[in-house]
């Protein structure tokens, strides 16, 4: 029986972590393949999930339960392309910045409303690299990797910028 222990893989599961290293490079060989979508939607399916689908809430669940089906698919596929059970070991807690605040999560429902005015205006070519990318960030995410540290970042700017929306209204 083979086992993977590294940090990153356990925290996310090395399923979930599997799975948005896939999605990942499709997306990359997507953009070297020519395509003409800016990256800026995909990193903004990115910051989505790291300002509402990683947190509390509602949307933390549907994060949640979508890391854990991640996760159930990624091992699956690990499991029947390699024969040996992808076990990852006990998972430590996230890293990477604060937690979203309140305010993280108005600039979060601020940025998924423009999304959505932009494909029901009849931007629908966002809407794939959009939802790859909350994907990536969701699967990987969770890690306590370099990922997982980023995502920080970005909850932490999410908070300021959710404050400076507040306090200029």
């Amino acid at each position: 029986m083979s086992t993977m222990n590294t940090t990153g893989a356990a925290a996310g599961g090395i399923g979930a972590v599997a799975l948005g290293l896939v999605c990942l490079f499709f997306q990359i060989g997507k953009w070297k393949g020519g395509d003409p979508t800016p990256k800026i939607h995909f990193f903004a399916g990115v910051a989505l999930a790291a300002l509402l689908f990683l947190g509390g809430g509602i949307l933390g669940v549907m994060g949640g339960t979508a890391a854990a089906l991640g996760d159930g698919m990624g091992r699956f596929a690990l499991e029947g392309a390699t024969g040996a059970v992808a076990a990852a070991g006990s998972r430590p807690p996230m890293t990477g910045g604060e937690k979203v605040g309140v305010s993280g999560a108005i600039a979060g429902l601020c940025l998924l409303a423009l999304y959505l005015g932009l494909i029901k205006s009849g931007r629908y070519d966002l809407k794939s690299p959009l939802i790859r990318g909350a994907l990536v960030g969701v699967w990987l995410g969770a890690s306590a990797g370099l990922i997982g540290m980023a995502l920080g970042l970005i909850r932490t700017s999410g908070n300021t910028v959710g404050d400076i929306l507040i306090r200029t209204i």
